[in-house]
């Protein structure tokens, strides 16, 4: 056999923490956020026997709540602990919270912290609302990796082979083919070089993003910093100026948590 096969990495899996999460993941959501045994099990296509055994340990252990009355399970007041516990051990919120604070003073934009999840997702896990120009968004709402201009600035700095496998399987809220995905090529070189990426109603109607990554040691993108706001309040060339100084904050927050 000529050359050598590559070794892949065994994928272990443990189906009762992944269900588990699945689960969490699934009442984290609002329209599935008071539901049934039944209705949990069908949107996980999970036999009713697991669902019910994993719900049991979740609720004796108050991660999840079991309202007698409705017969329906929601997220559970231990998850607030669980959450705070986070926050405080997670040091790179707290660097990063004044730097959003200031980014809303000054533009008075909604500005948000997005980070990975697995490897498709992204989420919202920070976020400082604009009084003047700013849109609400919900802290731990996913997206696929290819949405938005945050999707943007995680994908311009894959392997671009990585990248391709994303947007084949078109997992995102736009579809492309593969004249959109070469056109992307250019875009991704544009985030290289000017350092944030802007959309503009192409995701989401009506709804613009300016978002620039923030790098880990590693010079990986870690995170990334983004401004969203309504598009009849802005023409698009009004924002980039602001593109800028989302930039340079991203800069400043690489520069705080690489030190």
């Amino acid at each position: 056999m000529m050359g050598e096969k590559k070794q892949e990495k065994r994928k272990y899996s443990v189906p009762a923490v992944e269900n588990a999460f699945a689960i969490l993941r699934l009442l984290s959501r609002k329209r599935f956020k008071e539901s049934t045994l039944t209705e949990i099990a069908n949107a996980l296509s999970l036999s009713p026997a697991t669902c019910f055994r994993i719900l049991q340990y979740l609720e004796e252990s108050a991660i999840v709540r079991y309202e007698k009355d409705k017969k329906r399970y929601t997220l559970g007041p231990y998850l607030v602990v669980l959450g705070e516990r986070a926050k405080e051990h997670l040091d790179y919120l707290s660097i990063v919270k004044p730097y959003l604070e200031s980014l809303t003073k000054e533009t008075g934009l909604t500005s948000v912290l997005v980070n990975r999840v697995g490897k498709e997702k992204l989420t919202f896990v920070l976020k400082v609302e604009g009084e003047d120009y700013g849109v609400h968004v919900s802290i731990g709402r996913h997206f696929s990796i290819i949405d938005g201009s945050y999707g943007m600035c995680f994908l311009a700095y894959m392997d671009k082979e990585e990248r391709d496998g994303y947007l084949k399987r078109e997992i995102g809220v736009k579809s492309s083919n593969q004249q959109d995905n070469e056109l992307f090529e250019e875009d991704f070189e544009k985030v290289r070089n000017d350092g944030y990426y802007i959309t503009y109603g192409e995701f989401i109607k009506g709804i613009f993003g300016i978002a620039a990554p923030i790098f880990n040691g590693a010079n990986q993108v870690e995170m990334a910093i983004a401004l969203v706001g309504s598009i009849a309040q802005f023409e698009k060339a009004e924002l980039l100026e602001k593109g800028i100084v989302t930039k340079n904050v991203a800069h400043e927050i690489t520069r705080k948590i690489t030190i």
